[in-house]
């Protein structure tokens, strides 16, 4: 008898499973941004928390828990209870540059992580104060060739996408410029309009009020193909340089075991908040796109951005400290 009843228990526990998935959500879902308020990965978080949980007929809240570059949140994320009610949105850099830049990380990608899908699509700008007189990349190019190590180039944050991509300007175009490190793109953005230092890469959104004000140039985008909302400038691939990419992107994860009908609701209604005209605008906007892919393609692409990501980090020395 008391072996029948050690048998019977997990099989009990699967009508309590299904009858939780099934009523599920049914109290508040919360996404984790692992930044303060006011940055860009916590507006497109808020951006998607209203069609989100019209979709999903709940409710969703947005809580920020910042620190480590991202890690931090993200590992409370991949940390709490695989219910589906602890979301992460999460920039990309926590995933696929964090783990070749940090000498040790609380979580392993993909292994930890239950990724759901891309939520937005934010590529990297370089931008020029107005006193050098370069207004294209040609220009810029040239010259740093006439006068090597005169110019300096910014940087969004220590060992993230935008440090690495000023490295991998330098080798894709062997342009001699002295890498400036700053903790963040508001000091580095304040910096290069004060003319401090003459280049930058960084997000697009932080930088448009700057380039609609004419204080500083925006030179190309690092994207596979233009901004809606510049739509006259130029990409890095028009320029002969197809391979200096830099597309930052944000995402939505979840705990590594949570049920995978409640993975496939969040995949369906992020689509769903995805295709929402309102949404796609107030993107815009913030010099964004909205994004959506399945499960497998995602897990797909994180690979492949890992991989560009760990060869940039290898040849660039680059670290976290």
């Amino acid at each position: 008898m008391h072996r029948r009843a050690l048998l019977g228990a997990p099989l009990a526990a699967v009508p309590m499973l299904a009858r939780a998935q099934a009523d599920w959500p049914n109290r508040p879902i919360r996404t984790i941004v692992p930044y303060p308020p006011g940055g860009p990965n916590d507006i497109f978080a808020r951006l998607y928390a209203q069609p989100l949980a019209a979709a999903l007929k709940g409710t969703v809240l947005v809580e920020n828990r910042a620190g480590g570059s991202g890690v931090i949140g993200t590992d409370y994320v991949l940390k709490s209870p695989a219910d589906g009610y602890t979301l992460g949105t999460i920039d990309g850099g926590s995933l696929v540059i964090a783990p070749h830049v940090q000498a040790s990380m609380p979580y392993r990608v993909p292994e930890d992580v239950a990724q759901i899908t891309p939520v937005t699509l934010v590529p990297e700008a370089l931008v020029a104060h107005p006193g050098i007189g370069a207004k294209t990349l040609p220009e810029l190019l040239e010259l740093a060739r006439r006068k090597p190590g005169s110019l300096n180039i910014g940087t969004a944050g220590g060992a993230g996408i935008s440090h690495l991509t000023a490295y991998l300007f330098k080798s894709l175009t062997g342009a001699q410029v002295e890498v400036v490190l700053y903790r963040g793109a508001a000091p580095a953005i304040t910096d290069l309009v004060g003319g401090q230092i003459q280049l930058l890469f960084a997000d697009l959104p932080p930088l448009l009020p700057h380039i609609k004000a004419n204080a500083i140039v925006p030179l190309a985008l690092a994207a596979r193909k233009r901004s809606p909302t510049l739509p006259d400038l130029p990409t890095t691939g028009e320029y002969g340089f197809p391979k200096l990419l830099a597309e930052n992107w944000y995402c939505a994860v979840a705990p590594r075991g949570t049920p995978q009908p409640i993975l496939d609701r969040l995949s369906a209604a992020y689509k769903d908040a995805s295709e929402q005209p309102a949404l796609r605008e107030a993107l815009q906007q913030q010099g964004a796109q909205a994004h959506w892919l399945s499960m497998p393609d995602f897990a797909r692409f994180i690979a492949e951005d890992s991989a560009v990501w760990r060869d940039v980090v290898k040849t660039s020395g680059v670290k976290f400290d």
